[in-house]
């Protein structure tokens, strides 16, 4: 009798004693995960991965936006091929991300990623069978389209230029000694944006 009360005894108090019981698991790294995705090119991953922190974001009723991996992966891939460069600053990478962005949400310009980045005369060595299919972006610059993404910004909205000459009105200038200079510039038509000058 008395080692089945203790058994009863044991059974009632050890889930009240063990931390296993209770223990949550923690919520998957959906951001990192897209991130390596990225890296490796592997779309499918990414595709799973920004559809959980869509997930999540809805579960939350969170304000931040959702993530299309697509995008992320081809704004990464354009920021990669003009600010991928290993000793560049993280600002850079954040601006040129940033530049394509604003010419989304621009009357000025087409209104999806992909028309942005492929438009004529636009970014050069992007509209080739190589950066559409082989070329992956580096980490760093997902990290940096990852920000642009979430409504991180250095730049404003009428900033729609990013060229190594002055296209308008100077918002911002970064020099290199290997690349030159490149100048952020604002729209030259700011009524658009419903500024009066």
């Amino acid at each position: 009798m008395k080692k089945w009360i203790s058994a009863l005894l044991a059974l009632i108090l050890c889930p009240l004693l063990s931390t296993c019981a209770y223990a949550e698991v923690p919520e998957p790294d959906y951001l990192g995960m897209m991130v390596d995705a990225a890296v490796c090119g592997d779309l499918e991953a990414g595709a799973l991965a920004a559809q959980g922190w869509n997930e999540k974001l809805l579960r939350e009723d969170s304000p931040e936006p959702a993530i299309d991996f697509e995008e992320l992966f081809l704004l990464s891939k354009l920021i990669t091929r003009e600010a991928g460069s290993v000793w560049l600053r993280e600002e850079l990478r954040r601006c040129v991300g940033e530049v394509v962005l604003n010419r989304m949400d621009s009357p000025e310009f087409p209104d999806t990623m992909e028309e942005v980045i492929f438009q004529d005369g636009q970014y050069e060595n992007v509209d080739n069978r190589e950066f559409r299919e082989e070329f992956l972006p580096t980490r760093a610059c997902v990290r940096a389209a990852l920000k642009a993404l979430r409504g991180e910004r250095l730049l404003p909205p009428l900033v729609v230029f990013q060229s190594n000459g002055r296209l308008g009105k100077v918002h911002a200038t970064y020099c290199d000694r290997v690349l030159g200079f490149t100048y952020f510039c604002e729209t030259n038509h700011p009524e658009l944006y419903g500024v009066v000058s």
